[in-house]
């Protein structure tokens, strides 16, 4: 009896420990992702701030129960975390309202890819995300704008602007910061599909001026998200495909302008909780890649796998990326942690 009560006390031992490192110690791509309280992380189509030693996680609330067809989409929700494995909810951090039906964020609007950046010359934290207005289907795709002072908000909504040159606007985008200061919307154009790239104004709140068709780029270019390094700008990116998901593309550029060279697709490995590998990008779509602060060379490649009929039920997939030969790859985990990255 002794003997059968240790031995269940080691294998609860090993469950809880197996638990613990889950939820505390290592990121599992394509799988349930739980913050502090263990309730399911709802920031989809995000991106990642650090600020003062935080990171701080936004992504668009999707309400329960309801469809993309529905109009799931309810603001921006925020975490945060520093360590990027266990993350605390800051709740929702700006909201779509059903009190006013005639307002640009309206309930049933479609709110997409929400991207935070501050501007220290205002002290703002600006908000960018994709924003169709209610009742007008996706013709015209706006930016909308929001500021806060806070990276956990909460935001105020500014305004919206039309992008890329076009009255129809803009789709998916990415939102680049230099260094010295300097921000560009890099996006495709609404309706020819062209990839644009456009300055604005050293406030952030609209483009500076025109914006110009990136050379070398391919057409219907979507979900970009942007990195410099080493006077490099990278890009990953995927095709245009709607919900359904399609293999990643990967370019680079000594000029944010371009031209872009093609380098097909980086990712490789298989998903082994759908079985889908790099010709369906995991069953994901980029969203962003996150520098990790304090390690040289050390980059996270985000994705989403979207679940259009259930989009609260949507997964995120992380994955670190790999330098060969100055140029990325990114090659499927099951589990991972910093460790990767070395010292």
């Amino acid at each position: 009896m002794i003997r059968l009560t240790i031995i269940f006390l080691f294998l609860l031992a090993n469950t809880i420990l197996a638990q613990g490192l889950k939820s505390t110690d290592s990121i599992f791509p394509g799988q349930l992702w739980q913050d502090s309280k263990g309730n399911p992380i709802n920031a989809h189509g995000g991106a990642v701030i650090f600020h003062e030693g935080i990171y701080y996680w936004h992504g668009t609330h999707k309400i329960p129960g309801l469809s993309e067809k529905e109009h799931a989409d309810g603001g921006i929700h925020c975490y945060a975390s520093k360590d990027l494995i266990t993350w605390y909810d800051h709740g929702q951090v700006l909201f779509l309202t059903k009190d006013n039906p005639h307002t640009d964020l309206a309930h049933e609007s479609n709110f997409d890819r929400p991207k935070i950046v501050f501007n220290a010359k205002t002290k703002n934290f600006v908000a960018f995300f994709k924003l169709y207005l209610k009742g007008h289907g996706v013709e015209t795709g706006f930016v909308g704008v929001a500021l806060s002072k806070s990276p956990s908000g909460p935001f105020v909504y500014s305004h919206k602007f039309l992008g890329g040159n076009s009255p129809n606007g803009t789709g998916d985008f990415a939102i680049f910061q230099e260094e010295n200061g300097d921000l560009y919307h890099l996006t495709v154009r609404k309706p020819d599909k062209a990839f644009v790239v456009g300055k604005l104004r050293d406030d952030y709140l609209m483009p500076e001026g025109l914006y110009e068709v990136c050379e070398g780029i391919l057409k219907n270019t979507e979900a970009p998200a942007v990195i410099k390094r080493k006077g490099i700008y990278h890009m990953l990116a995927s095709g245009s495909t709607g919900w359904d998901p399609n293999p990643a593309r990967y370019f680079t550029s000594t000029s944010i302008y371009g031209p872009w060279k093609d380098h097909g697709n980086p990712c490789f490995g298989t998903n082994p909780h759908n079985g889908l590998g790099p010709e369906k990008t995991w069953g994901g779509q980029s969203t962003f890649v996150l520098k990790v602060q304090g390690k040289e060379d050390a980059y996270i490649a985000m994705f989403d796998i979207n679940k259009p009929e259930h989009p609260f039920e949507s997964l995120h997939i992380w994955l670190p990326v790999t330098l060969q030969n100055d140029l990325f790859t990114i090659p499927w985990r099951d589990s991972w942690n910093l460790g990767v990255f070395g010292k």
